[in-house]
Protein backbone atom coordinates (compact mmCIF):
# COMPACT_ATOMS: atom_id res chain seq x y z
CA UNK A 1 0.00 0.00 0.00
CA UNK A 2 1.15 3.27 -0.39
CA UNK A 3 1.97 5.42 2.52
CA UNK A 4 1.20 8.96 2.23
CA UNK A 5 2.06 12.19 4.54
CA UNK A 6 0.77 15.30 4.95
CA UNK A 7 2.82 18.12 5.81
CA UNK A 8 0.27 21.55 7.06
CA UNK A 9 1.36 24.72 6.68
CA UNK A 10 1.08 28.14 4.94
CA UNK A 11 4.38 28.34 3.33
CA UNK A 12 5.10 31.90 2.79
CA UNK A 13 7.40 31.92 1.03
CA UNK A 14 8.25 27.76 1.18
CA UNK A 15 11.81 28.10 2.91
CA UNK A 16 15.10 25.76 2.62
CA UNK A 17 14.01 24.16 5.70
CA UNK A 18 10.12 23.17 4.98
CA UNK A 19 11.85 21.52 1.82
CA UNK A 20 14.55 19.66 4.47
CA UNK A 21 11.87 18.72 7.09
CA UNK A 22 10.24 17.51 4.29
CA UNK A 23 13.09 15.34 2.78
CA UNK A 24 13.59 14.15 6.62
CA UNK A 25 9.80 12.79 7.30
CA UNK A 26 9.85 10.79 4.25
CA UNK A 27 12.98 9.04 5.03
CA UNK A 28 12.07 9.05 8.59
CA UNK A 29 8.34 7.14 7.53
CA UNK A 30 9.50 5.34 4.43
CA UNK A 31 6.46 7.54 2.69
CA UNK A 32 5.95 7.61 -0.90
CA UNK A 33 3.83 10.46 -0.68
CA UNK A 34 4.04 13.70 1.04
CA UNK A 35 1.45 16.49 0.19
CA UNK A 36 2.08 19.79 1.67
CA UNK A 37 -1.44 21.61 2.25
CA UNK A 38 -2.08 25.05 2.66
CA UNK A 39 -5.67 26.10 4.31
CA UNK A 40 -7.54 29.22 2.41
CA UNK A 41 -8.32 30.25 5.73
CA UNK A 42 -5.27 29.36 7.93
CA UNK A 43 -6.14 28.78 11.68
CA UNK A 44 -3.99 31.31 13.49
CA UNK A 45 -2.78 33.28 10.59
CA UNK A 46 -3.62 37.23 10.07
CA UNK A 47 -3.02 36.80 6.39
CA UNK A 48 -0.92 35.58 3.48
CA UNK A 49 1.63 38.18 1.81
CA UNK A 50 1.69 36.41 -0.95
CA UNK A 51 -1.20 34.72 -2.95
CA UNK A 52 -2.60 31.10 -2.87
CA UNK A 53 -1.51 30.21 -6.33
CA UNK A 54 1.98 31.70 -6.01
CA UNK A 55 2.87 29.57 -2.77
CA UNK A 56 1.51 26.39 -4.17
CA UNK A 57 3.40 27.21 -7.82
CA UNK A 58 6.26 27.04 -5.37
CA UNK A 59 5.77 23.37 -4.38
CA UNK A 60 4.85 22.30 -7.51
CA UNK A 61 7.96 23.73 -8.91
CA UNK A 62 10.00 21.89 -5.65
CA UNK A 63 7.86 18.73 -6.46
CA UNK A 64 9.69 18.45 -10.29
CA UNK A 65 12.97 17.26 -8.35
CA UNK A 66 10.86 15.46 -5.85
CA UNK A 67 8.31 12.89 -7.27
CA UNK A 68 6.84 12.31 -3.92
CA UNK A 69 6.00 15.89 -3.51
CA UNK A 70 2.50 17.18 -3.78
CA UNK A 71 0.77 20.16 -3.53
CA UNK A 72 -2.90 20.68 -2.08
CA UNK A 73 -5.29 23.26 -1.19
CA UNK A 74 -8.23 22.80 1.55
CA UNK A 75 -11.11 24.54 3.47
CA UNK A 76 -9.87 22.75 6.60
CA UNK A 77 -8.32 24.47 9.39
CA UNK A 78 -8.21 22.45 12.06
CA UNK A 79 -5.07 19.65 11.58
CA UNK A 80 -7.27 16.25 12.72
CA UNK A 81 -9.46 17.29 10.20
CA UNK A 82 -6.47 18.24 7.38
CA UNK A 83 -4.37 14.73 8.20
CA UNK A 84 -8.02 12.73 8.02
CA UNK A 85 -6.49 9.80 5.82
CA UNK A 86 -2.98 10.31 6.27
CA UNK A 87 -0.68 7.36 7.69
CA UNK A 88 1.65 10.42 8.91
CA UNK A 89 1.20 14.13 10.02
CA UNK A 90 4.21 16.57 9.92
CA UNK A 91 4.44 19.24 11.72
CA UNK A 92 6.81 22.47 14.00
CA UNK A 93 6.60 21.86 17.49
CA UNK A 94 4.97 25.29 17.89
CA UNK A 95 2.17 23.74 15.75
CA UNK A 96 2.08 20.48 17.81
CA UNK A 97 1.40 22.74 20.82
CA UNK A 98 -1.62 24.36 19.59
CA UNK A 99 -2.85 21.27 18.22
CA UNK A 100 -3.10 20.13 22.16
CA UNK A 101 -4.36 23.65 23.30
CA UNK A 102 -8.02 23.27 24.08
CA UNK A 103 -8.31 27.35 23.34
CA UNK A 104 -8.23 25.87 19.33
CA UNK A 105 -11.02 24.37 19.95
CA UNK A 106 -13.50 26.56 22.14
CA UNK A 107 -11.67 25.88 25.38
CA UNK A 108 -13.52 22.17 25.03
CA UNK A 109 -10.92 19.70 26.48
CA UNK A 110 -13.58 16.58 24.88
CA UNK A 111 -13.09 17.87 21.38
CA UNK A 112 -9.23 18.44 21.79
CA UNK A 113 -8.72 14.67 23.07
CA UNK A 114 -11.11 13.10 19.80
CA UNK A 115 -8.79 15.38 17.73
CA UNK A 116 -5.35 13.93 19.16
CA UNK A 117 -6.83 10.38 18.75
CA UNK A 118 -7.52 10.59 15.46
CA UNK A 119 -4.27 11.92 14.46
CA UNK A 120 -2.29 9.27 12.43
CA UNK A 121 1.28 8.78 13.37
CA UNK A 122 3.10 12.38 14.00
CA UNK A 123 6.60 13.46 13.44
CA UNK A 124 7.28 17.00 14.73
CA UNK A 125 10.47 18.97 14.23
CA UNK A 126 11.70 20.43 17.46
CA UNK A 127 11.93 24.78 17.89
CA UNK A 128 13.32 26.27 21.28
CA UNK A 129 10.48 26.89 23.71
CA UNK A 130 8.57 24.11 22.81
CA UNK A 131 8.66 20.84 23.71
CA UNK A 132 7.51 17.40 21.85
CA UNK A 133 5.71 15.32 24.28
CA UNK A 134 3.89 12.49 22.71
CA UNK A 135 5.43 12.65 19.00
CA UNK A 136 8.29 11.26 17.46
CA UNK A 137 11.05 13.81 17.10
CA UNK A 138 12.07 14.31 13.53
CA UNK A 139 15.39 15.23 13.45
CA UNK A 140 16.84 17.74 10.63
CA UNK A 141 20.01 19.65 10.35
CA UNK A 142 21.34 22.61 12.94
CA UNK A 143 21.18 25.28 10.46
CA UNK A 144 17.62 25.07 9.66
CA UNK A 145 16.61 24.86 12.93
CA UNK A 146 16.15 29.21 13.36
CA UNK A 147 15.05 29.09 9.79
CA UNK A 148 11.14 30.93 9.13
CA UNK A 149 9.07 31.96 6.47
CA UNK A 150 9.17 35.74 8.46
CA UNK A 151 12.70 35.78 8.59
CA UNK A 152 12.79 35.38 4.55
CA UNK A 153 9.96 37.78 4.01
CA UNK A 154 11.84 40.63 5.98
CA UNK A 155 15.22 40.15 3.67
CA UNK A 156 17.11 36.71 4.27
CA UNK A 157 16.18 36.19 0.99
CA UNK A 158 18.73 32.84 1.03
CA UNK A 159 16.00 31.37 3.74
CA UNK A 160 13.49 31.27 0.43
CA UNK A 161 13.53 27.80 -1.61
CA UNK A 162 14.85 28.45 -4.56
CA UNK A 163 12.09 27.60 -6.37
CA UNK A 164 9.77 30.41 -4.03
CA UNK A 165 12.14 32.97 -5.65
CA UNK A 166 10.49 34.64 -8.52
CA UNK A 167 12.72 34.71 -11.62
CA UNK A 168 12.54 38.22 -13.88
CA UNK A 169 13.55 38.98 -17.58
CA UNK A 170 13.09 42.72 -18.04
CA UNK A 171 12.89 44.15 -21.71
CA UNK A 172 15.13 47.01 -20.43
CA UNK A 173 14.88 49.76 -23.23
CA UNK A 174 10.82 48.88 -23.38
CA UNK A 175 11.33 49.88 -19.66
CA UNK A 176 13.12 52.61 -20.27
CA UNK A 177 10.76 53.94 -22.73
CA UNK A 178 7.75 53.85 -20.99
CA UNK A 179 8.80 57.35 -18.78
CA UNK A 180 9.12 60.20 -20.62
CA UNK A 181 11.36 60.97 -18.78
CA UNK A 182 13.94 62.66 -20.98
CA UNK A 183 15.52 58.90 -21.08
CA UNK A 184 16.13 59.62 -24.96
CA UNK A 185 19.15 62.43 -24.06
CA UNK A 186 21.19 60.06 -22.05
CA UNK A 187 19.92 56.35 -23.30
CA UNK A 188 23.55 55.10 -21.74
CA UNK A 189 22.35 56.64 -18.37
CA UNK A 190 18.66 55.84 -17.97
CA UNK A 191 20.20 52.50 -18.50
CA UNK A 192 22.69 52.63 -15.45
CA UNK A 193 19.66 54.15 -13.60
CA UNK A 194 17.51 51.52 -14.72
CA UNK A 195 19.79 48.62 -13.46
CA UNK A 196 20.68 50.58 -10.18
CA UNK A 197 16.41 50.21 -9.66
CA UNK A 198 16.39 46.93 -10.08
CA UNK A 199 19.55 46.25 -7.67
CA UNK A 200 17.46 47.54 -4.90
CA UNK A 201 14.37 45.43 -5.95
CA UNK A 202 16.27 42.22 -5.91
CA UNK A 203 17.77 43.29 -2.98
CA UNK A 204 14.39 43.66 -1.14
CA UNK A 205 12.21 41.05 -2.66
CA UNK A 206 14.64 38.09 -3.49
CA UNK A 207 13.69 38.14 -6.88
CA UNK A 208 15.85 36.76 -9.58
CA UNK A 209 16.68 39.65 -12.05
CA UNK A 210 18.02 40.05 -15.54
CA UNK A 211 17.75 42.49 -17.31
CA UNK A 212 18.30 42.53 -21.63
CA UNK A 213 19.47 45.89 -23.14
CA UNK A 214 19.82 47.15 -26.53
CA UNK A 215 23.37 48.88 -28.12
CA UNK A 216 27.05 48.25 -27.53
CA UNK A 217 27.88 47.09 -23.76
CA UNK A 218 28.46 50.72 -22.04
CA UNK A 219 32.17 50.50 -20.45
CA UNK A 220 30.56 50.82 -16.94
CA UNK A 221 28.25 48.49 -17.39
CA UNK A 222 29.39 44.89 -18.98
CA UNK A 223 27.47 41.78 -19.53
CA UNK A 224 27.75 40.12 -16.36
CA UNK A 225 26.23 40.35 -12.78
CA UNK A 226 26.24 43.37 -11.37
CA UNK A 227 24.86 43.81 -7.47
CA UNK A 228 22.50 40.82 -8.13
CA UNK A 229 21.61 41.61 -11.83
CA UNK A 230 22.52 39.83 -14.63
CA UNK A 231 23.14 42.13 -17.35
CA UNK A 232 23.11 41.44 -21.07
CA UNK A 233 22.44 42.64 -24.25
CA UNK A 234 21.23 41.79 -27.73
CA UNK A 235 23.57 39.57 -29.47
CA UNK A 236 23.44 41.94 -32.98
CA UNK A 237 22.13 45.40 -33.68
CA UNK A 238 19.20 45.77 -35.20
CA UNK A 239 15.23 45.84 -35.03
CA UNK A 240 13.83 43.52 -32.27
CA UNK A 241 17.57 42.41 -31.40
CA UNK A 242 16.77 42.73 -27.94
CA UNK A 243 13.29 40.98 -28.31
CA UNK A 244 14.80 38.03 -30.15
CA UNK A 245 17.65 37.89 -27.36
CA UNK A 246 15.12 37.40 -24.30
CA UNK A 247 13.12 34.63 -26.82
CA UNK A 248 16.37 32.92 -27.32
CA UNK A 249 16.72 32.83 -23.35
CA UNK A 250 13.13 31.63 -22.38
CA UNK A 251 13.41 29.14 -25.10
CA UNK A 252 16.53 27.59 -24.02
CA UNK A 253 15.32 27.87 -19.98
CA UNK A 254 14.51 24.33 -18.54
CA UNK A 255 11.65 26.06 -16.76
CA UNK A 256 10.16 28.57 -18.62
CA UNK A 257 6.88 28.95 -16.65
CA UNK A 258 8.49 29.92 -13.39
CA UNK A 259 10.01 33.02 -15.30
CA UNK A 260 8.04 36.36 -15.68
CA UNK A 261 9.03 38.73 -18.98
CA UNK A 262 8.63 42.61 -18.06
CA UNK A 263 7.48 43.96 -21.23
CA UNK A 264 4.72 46.13 -22.95
CA UNK A 265 5.64 44.95 -26.73
CA UNK A 266 2.62 42.61 -27.52
CA UNK A 267 4.79 40.81 -30.15
CA UNK A 268 7.36 39.79 -27.29
CA UNK A 269 4.34 39.52 -25.34
CA UNK A 270 2.77 36.90 -27.59
CA UNK A 271 6.39 34.91 -28.52
CA UNK A 272 7.21 34.38 -24.94
CA UNK A 273 3.55 33.51 -23.20
CA UNK A 274 3.67 30.85 -26.10
CA UNK A 275 6.54 29.17 -24.38
CA UNK A 276 4.82 28.94 -21.14
CA UNK A 277 6.59 32.93 -19.67
CA UNK A 278 4.34 34.62 -18.01
CA UNK A 279 4.16 38.61 -18.89
CA UNK A 280 4.08 41.58 -16.70
CA UNK A 281 3.75 45.45 -18.32
CA UNK A 282 6.17 47.97 -17.98
CA UNK A 283 4.05 50.25 -16.56
CA UNK A 284 3.61 47.50 -13.53
CA UNK A 285 7.66 47.32 -12.53
CA UNK A 286 8.09 50.88 -13.15
CA UNK A 287 5.15 51.20 -10.10
CA UNK A 288 6.68 48.46 -7.97
CA UNK A 289 10.58 50.54 -9.13
CA UNK A 290 9.03 53.99 -7.80
CA UNK A 291 10.99 54.25 -4.80
CA UNK A 292 13.96 53.22 -6.85
CA UNK A 293 14.01 55.12 -9.69
CA UNK A 294 14.76 58.94 -10.06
Amino acid sequence: MTRRGVYPGSFDPLTVAHLAIADAAVEAATLDRLDLVLSRDALGKDGAHTSLDTRVDAIERAARTRPWLGAHVTDDRLIADIARGYDAVVMGADKWAQVRDPEWYGHDVRARDAALAALPRVLVVPRPGFDTDGAEVLEIAPEHAHVSSARAREGAHHLRAPEARRRVIVDGNNVIGSRPDGWWRDRAGAQRRLVVALQNLADRSGDQVAVVLDGRPAADLPAGVHAGVLVAYAARGGRNAADDRIVEEVERDRDPASLTVVTSDRELARRVGALGASVESAGSLIRRLESELP
